[in-house]
């Protein structure tokens, strides 16, 4: 972790305090190298619990005042995903470093803006796809890229409770699990499998209040022969399957069964690769600390120019691109290329 006696202190301001703001705010306040120093949100309840939470730091009524009026170094971005690129774009405007809450943007063509403003302001743009720095999810992602399930493989990933409603519901403003949701799943799939060359897909709608697409299935087709198999509603429950399968092997989230030394129980996340021949491995990474701290660490280190971004806007439209594809090809019911 980095030192506070021996790297800057760079000043950071949350904009959209609400409930990813409040977790970023709280995870740059205890990480070193930094000082929360500002917030803004057209919330007033919003303002009030940042403000009773982070006695320090100075509270602003809207994005455009804390961007003209704090002293901050970096921003975090965290508002409903329509309004990512106008906010983000203001920040890059002033050459502010930016780390944006995911999705990227809330369509392709407002990433493309987004990245000709960082490279035209030679300003640091960095989406917080945070499965890239969770070790759980590189761990297993390891062992599909090393080759020990065989190629190709497939991730099935199919999941169905209540989600997060408001405005993530709202197909303007969020997009539905397909995009808001799954996005993480696009990313890290894009991540570790390459480059994704179709998509097929089919969308229901299976709550009339809501305006976005609530329920859907994807499989994701990549030019290395993997498949991401995606399933997920936020308006209805239902069971949970997670797994990623191959010819030389397979794995599963959780212990799969196999016994965990008492002392470990609470502090480590399983999973289990199981070979041809059934021998079973436990996969166990430390639950702290977590991918938010690594995420925020990072950040700040590509913010004092001594790392390069691993999350990046050229590839976050990446992303993007495939939750287009995949909500295109629902509302068709028939098979995309993507780019």
């Amino acid at each position: 972790m980095l030192s506070k006696r021996n790297e800057q202190m760079i000043r950071i301001g949350v904009i959209g305090l609400g409930g990813m703001g409040l977790h970023q705010a709280r995870t740059f306040n205890r990480v070193t190298a930094c000082q929360l120093v500002a917030g803004a949100d057209l919330s007033a309840e919003m303002r009030t619990r940042f403000a009773q939470t982070f006695l320090q730091a100075q509270v602003y009524t809207t994005p455009e005042e804390l961007l003209a009026q704090a002293k901050v170094d970096a921003v975090v971005i965290a508002v409903p995903t329509a309004f990512h690129q106008p906010i983000a774009s203001a920040a890059l405007a002033a050459r502010i470093p930016v780390l944006l809450e995911k999705p990227m943007a809330r369509t392709v063509a407002q990433c493309h803006r987004l990245i000709d403003d960082a490279e035209r302001t030679n300003t640091l743009l960095m989406v917080a796809h945070c499965r890239r720095f969770d070790p759980y999810w590189t761990a297993w992602g390891e062992y599909v890229s090393s080759g020990k399930l065989g190629a190709p493989v497939l991730w099935r990933d199919i999941r169905a409770g209540v989600g997060p409603g408001s405005w993530y519901l709202d197909e303007g403003l969020g997009g539905g699990p397909l995009l808001d949701g799954a996005i993480h799943n696009y990313d890290f799939a894009n991540w570790i499998f390459g480059e994704p060359e179709s998509v097929l897909a089919s969308a229901i709608k299976l709550e009339p209040a809501v305006s976005a697409i609530d329920t859907g299935s994807t499989i994701i087709r990549y030019r290395t022969g993997h498949q991401l198999l995606l399933s997920w509603s936020w308006v209805a429950r239902g069971t949970t399957l997670h797994d990623v399968i191959g010819p030389e092997g397979f794995i599963q989230f959780g212990t799969a069964g196999m016994s965990v030394p008492a002392e470990e129980q609470g502090h480590y996340q399983y999973c289990c690769f199981t070979d041809r021949a059934g021998a079973q491995t436990l996969i166990k990474t430390p639950k702290q600390p977590d991918m938010y701290t690594f995420q925020a660490e990072h950040f700040l280190a590509c913010v004092r120019g001594e790392a390069i971004c691993q999350s990046p806007g050229t590839e976050a439209i990446k992303a993007v691109a495939v939750a287009e594809a995949v909500l295109e090809a629902g509302r068709e019911g028939k098979a995309r290329s993507i780019g």
